[in-house]
């Protein structure tokens, strides 16, 4: 992982789970003071001095005023879910009210109306769940045996992550062991598979697979869900405990059970680790004097990277340019903010941040005239691209610098911050919001492209077969029965592959309409491209109906 510790100097958009590389930002801050904790083991002080770190910050750092009642009703639960519910029974009653019941005993408690008056409450209830799992495990030393004893601070570590998940699905808490190898990923120690994840449905999925990395070359797709890993199921999973569990040693293989739409179970995926290293940006010329991008991902050097690129273009009397951002997860904001430099004249408003306070809310803008600033561009883009990749897109859309083609982009618009607290631990929360230069919130949302082309989304054509569920049958045909399984998708072709790009609808769409006009207008573009798809659907269409045979066979 790579870790950037100003965070004013380099803002990363803190993508959902990176597996080979998260980019996120460190914000020290001094921890509070332990205060008096009598009558306490040494790791049941340093467990309320997490719980009083954690929720200072999230008091003060969290992008809105976070709901500090539900947010401890939720470490509650997760409490109840490491002890289990024969050892700690968590009931809620109205007005914010719980009861907690656990060897006959019962403690009421009711978190107060101030954002911070639930902390002695919340502690009250941990000292409860000791005390009593203590009494318990007692027990069980003369019965027949119970559930493994959870440690103290592991309870704690239970009820913090509780606790942050309940702000939001990118927030979490990250005990000592995750937050260091977060650390010692940058020795190379420690090996990915080179995908990024998120939550959808409560279920792990893959947002996008990188390039050239184990994950996309055994075939996982973006939409996937990680259903099982190495036997177990990730249901319940959060974020942080699917990336420890996913990580290792190079050279060491973890098996995951995918599931896919349109598969009736999930396959089994066998990815061997490896240290994953990006090449960020990869380019070639294309027929009709045409440029062709693709950026993986936003790394300390894609600017960089991507300046040679175009110069190469500018040698080379490059006349137009596709960048393509599709399956790019995002990365750091400052190289989303450079790369866009690349294609904008000077002073052009860029992105801004928006958080609670005042010096959360910063705006990027260009300096300078970019390279790649008064030619024809095209951008493509689909549910894979997401982060900083929206905020390049969503600058060439907001400013009328380039045309988009292809699918609605993932929407993810926030920010987060790893801060990290006592104990060699870590919490990663929320800072911030990000907006087009019109001020258009893109997180939950996404951005639709001007001209839409390539596959459909996965969830698209789910949810449009479950509304064809609702219409009228077909009358049932006496023909006989025509398979329905689907044809395995095809991995997408390597850039030095002489087809490159042959049997890519979006990019197709993108090359022939630079080919037609020399014009940068987005609106010419526009227009351009519709009638480009229109003479794509017939061709496609004569092809289709002169596979058809005519006669009737026979049969010997």
């Amino acid at each position: 992982m790579i870790f950037l510790k100003r965070l004013k100097s380099n803002w990363p958009l803190g993508l959902l789970a990176v597996l080979a590389l998260a980019l996120v930002s460190i914000s020290y801050a001094p921890a509070s003071p332990p205060g008096n904790l009598p009558n306490l083991t040494r790791d049941q002080r340093q467990a309320i001095r997490l719980l009083r770190e954690t929720v200072a910050q999230v008091e003060e750092q969290y992008v809105t005023f976070p709901n500090l009642n539900k947010a401890f009703g939720a470490g509650l639960t997760g409490m109840q879910r490491i002890l289990g519910k024969k050892r700690l029974e968590v009931i809620r009653m109205d007005s914010g009210r719980y009861t907690l019941r656990a060897e006959g005993e019962e403690l009421v408690l009711r978190f107060g109306s101030k954002r911070l008056g639930g902390l002695p409450a919340m502690e009250r209830a941990y000292r409860f769940a000791l005390a009593n799992a203590a009494k318990a495990e007692k027990g069980a030393k003369a019965g027949k045996g119970s559930k493994k004893k959870a440690t103290d601070l592991k309870v704690m570590y239970a009820a913090l992550g509780a606790i942050l998940n309940s702000l939001d699905k990118f927030s979490a808490f990250l005990p000592p062991d995750v937050y260091r190898e977060m650390h010692v990923e940058t020795t190379g120690r420690y090996g990915g598979l080179g995908i990024t994840i998120t939550t959808r449905d409560k279920r792990i999925t893959i947002v996008s697979p990188i390039d050239d990395t184990p994950a996309d070359r055994v075939g996982l797709m973006p939409g996937d869900v990680i259903a099982v890993v190495n036997g177990e199921s990730t249901e319940g999973w959060t974020l942080s405990t699917a990336v420890k569990k996913m990580r290792g040693l190079p050279g060491t293989a973890v098996r995951l059970g995918i599931s896919r739409a349109g598969w009736s179970s999930p396959r089994e995926f066998v990815v061997v680790r490896a240290i994953v290293q990006i090449r960020s940006v990869k380019s070639r010329i294309m027929d009709g004097n045409i440029g062709y991008i693709r950026l993986s991902a936003f790394h300390e050097r894609t600017s960089e990277e991507m300046g040679k690129a175009i110069r190469r273009f500018r040698d080379a009397g490059v006349r137009a340019m596709v960048l393509d951002l599709r399956n790019n997860p995002g990365g750091l904001l400052r190289q989303s903010v450079r790369v866009a430099e690349r294609f904008l004249p000077e002073k052009n408003m860029v992105v801004f941040t928006r958080g609670r306070h005042r010096n959360q809310t910063m705006y990027f803008r260009t300096h300078g005239n970019g390279l790649w600033s008064k030619k024809q561009l095209i951008v493509l883009v689909n549910e894979g691209s997401a982060s900083a990749s929206e905020i390049v897109a969503g600058a060439m859309r907001d400013l009328d610098r380039g045309l988009l083609i292809g699918r609605k982009t993932f929407g993810k618009g926030s920010v987060q911050t790893i801060i990290p607290i006592s104990g060699g631990a870590g919490i990663r929360i929320t800072t911030a919001k990000y907006y087009t230069p019109l001020g258009i919130e893109i997180h939950g949302k996404g951005i639709v492209p001007d001209v839409e082309a390539g596959p459909v989304p996965r969830r698209i054509k789910k949810r449009r077969a479950s509304k064809s569920k609702n219409k009228k049958a077909p009358a049932v045909s006496k023909r006989p029965a025509v398979s329905k399984r689907k044809a395995p998708r095809k991995r997408p072709r390597r850039l030095d592959d002489p087809d490159f790009g042959k049997d890519d609808e979006a990019l197709q769409v993108a090359l022939r309409t630079l080919r037609r006009t020399k014009s940068r207008v987005v609106g010419v573009l526009r227009m351009v491209a519709g009638r480009v798809q229109s003479q794509m659907a017939r061709q496609a269409k004569r092809t289709s109906t002169a596979k058809v045979p005519t006669g009737r066979s026979r049969r010997p």
